[in-house]
């Protein structure tokens, strides 16, 4: 047989493609993401931004205040590759978002606004499928949604406390919309509550987020950068006096500022190891020692300006942690009448706490489930919480 120049060269390239493969290593894909913030800032760059009307509906549908309608479907199952993404980053442990803490009062946050709206999707996402009778998918969204939270946590910002504190309530509302309008196996029910346990045990207490706005506030009290709080400063009574003393700030005024500010934290974390009544035992003591009228102690002037609303983030703390108290004792009544067909006549030995009295939720039998109220009430809302639970017949 004859063979030409052409085909020669054919089986040339061939033969030496076949003999490089066999000798080159099998390829290998990259690994996926381990830190679950590259998948979800993925997932907030994929899904169609809404326009004002879309995002109200969005967040109605994911608070429980409507119902899903053809419009919000579709858009909703537009999101679902975000919304994959996001259970992806379920799945992993770490969570770095890489923001630049020396930057100060500069630094960068967008992606807590951004997770905000994506929660809403997964939880809008949760709504329909319990619109239709999905319970499974709905109580999956509800994780992914309040794992998103545990990672927005991860980084000591307060405004991120403020957010994932957000979060953890609208996803603790759906799951506990889900079991009040669904039946479900004993089995599904143990698995929520070691799930809700372990994201539980991620969440770090507002300490966390204190000692970093401590350290990263305390950066500005030097002569080198106190007048970069200027912007920081308040309009109203005692704003010129106070830029008057910032502008004219010495070596001096910073460092008798300095231990005053350190001096006012040490109180604080002091303050906030005691039980809930006590802490709020500590507020006046604590506004008339260290947050009192600069003009008459010049030394609490970075104090004023840079301490955070302590006692509003603590009390945030506490809401949240005992909405999540009481949701994990309503799902052990939720599996005592899973196993006996009866709702109990008494709490199980051992329950989770009210945390505003430190006893246990007062327990109310109703015509249709019951009820889980607190003993004590917030005292910053000058409200007693009750958290109501229905039974599917």
């Amino acid at each position: 047989m004859k063979v030409n120049n052409k085909t020669k060269l054919v089986l040339f390239i061939l033969i030496g493609f076949i003999i490089l493969t066999l000798r080159c290593p099998a390829f290998a894909l990259p690994p996926d993401p381990d830190n679950a913030a590259l998948l979800y800032y993925q997932a907030f760059c994929v899904y169609e931004k809404p326009d004002d009307t879309m995002e109200d509906m969005v967040r109605r549908l994911a608070g429980g205040g409507m119902e899903p309608n053809p419009t919000i479907t579709r858009y909703i199952e537009s999101c679902r590759p975000a919304i994959e993404l996001a259970a992806s980053a379920e799945e992993l442990s770490k969570c770095n978002w890489g923001l630049k803490y020396s930057e100060g009062f500069d630094m960068q946050a967008r992606h807590l606004a951004e997770a905000r709206m994506l929660t809403y999707i997964i939880l809008a996402d949760a709504r329909i499928a319990l619109a239709q009778a999905d319970y499974d998918l709905a109580i999956r969204r509800c994780l992914t949604a309040r794992k998103l939270g545990v990672d927005v946590g991860q980084d000591p910002m307060t405004v991120g406390f403020l957010v994932e504190k957000a979060i953890e309530k609208m996803t603790n509302k759906c799951i506990q919309d889900i079991l009040s309008s669904s039946t479900m196996e004993l089995e599904t029910l143990q698995q929520l509550k070691t799930q809700l346990n372990e994201l539980d045990s991620r969440i770090k207490p507002v300490e966390f987020f204190l000692k970093t706005e401590q350290e990263l506030m305390s950066m500005y009290i030097t002569p080198e950068r106190i007048r970069e709080v200027l912007p920081q400063i308040w309009s109203g009574d005692g704003s010129d006096f106070a830029r008057e003393l910032i502008l004219n700030a010495d070596e001096q005024f910073c460092r008798r500022n300095l231990a005053h500010f350190n001096d006012y934290w040490s109180y604080v974390f002091s303050a906030l190891k005691l039980p809930y009544q006590q802490v709020f035992n500590k507020k006046e003591e604590l506004e008339k020692n260290y947050v009192g009228d600069f003009k008459e102690n010049p030394d609490a002037t970075m104090t004023v300006i840079l301490g955070p609303a302590v006692y509003k983030m603590y009390g945030l703390g506490i809401r949240s942690d005992t909405f999540s108290n009481a949701l994990k004792t309503a799902l052990e009544i939720y599996e005592i009448t899973a196993k006996t067909g009866q709702l109990p006549d008494f709490l199980p030995a051992g329950s989770r706490k009210d945390l505003y009295s430190g006893e246990d939720f007062e327990y109310e039998k109703t015509a249709d489930g019951f009820i889980l109220r607190c003993r004590a009430k917030d005292l910053i809302k000058n409200k007693t919480y009750e958290y109501e639970f229905k039974i599917e017949k």
